[in-house]
């Protein structure tokens, strides 16, 4: 009896592996087309992911040599301005060129404040002051009401808004530029020292 019950339970197990095997084969190629399916989703999540950081970053340089380029324009127009204004020989053509140059600058900087990073953005907002006052000094010398010394702040003069075009804004540029470098990966801090 042993031996009819044993050659029982091997003739249901063959026919039990015979009946699942399809079955356990289906479930197996199931579940590696599952694991592929898986990869390759994975896969293109990551290009995804690359594409819009290489998008992003493409951006932002772009921004930077935009706005790096229109900072220094307007500083430049500034100065020819202020120029003019001293000399009394203030032209249309100068008024347009220094409204243009302002405009374009605003429009990038105003673009600039929404995909900085705020190390950035720390240094591009003395920028924007100062060429913000430098451009309201030179507008108030040139309707003859400078304003005068108080406590906080030096007088309007000729002297003072060179000193912003030639020289504050020139450092404060110089500063944004070096930092928006930084933060592309094409200028090391420490080999500056």
């Amino acid at each position: 009896m042993n031996a009819n019950l044993t050659t029982v339970l091997v003739a249901i197990l063959g026919v039990f592996g015979t009946l699942s095997s399809p079955l356990l084969g289906q479930r197996i190629a199931a579940r590696a087309r599952q694991q592929e399916f898986d990869l390759q989703r994975q896969q293109r999540l990551e290009a995804r992911d690359a594409a819009r950081q290489r998008e992003a970053f493409e951006e932002r340089r772009t921004i930077y040599a935009r706005l790096n380029t229109a900072a220094r324009h307007y500083t430049q127009e500034l100065r020819a301005y202020l120029r003019m204004v001293r000399d009394g020989a203030v032209a249309a053509e100068g008024q347009d060129r220094l409204e243009k140059a302002r405009q374009t600058y605003r429009d990038l900087y105003s673009d600039a404040q929404m995909i900085f990073p705020d190390k950035v953005l720390k240094a591009a907002v003395p920028v924007n002051t100062c060429l913000g006052d430098t451009y309201g000094m030179i507008k108030r010398l040139e309707a003859g009401k400078p304003r005068p010394e108080t406590a906080d702040e030096p007088p309007d003069t000729f002297e003072s808004a060179h000193e912003y075009c030639s020289l504050t804004l020139y450092d404060l540029i110089d500063n944004l530029r070096q930092l928006m470098r930084e933060d592309l990966g094409v200028s090391d801090p420490a080999s500056l020292n």
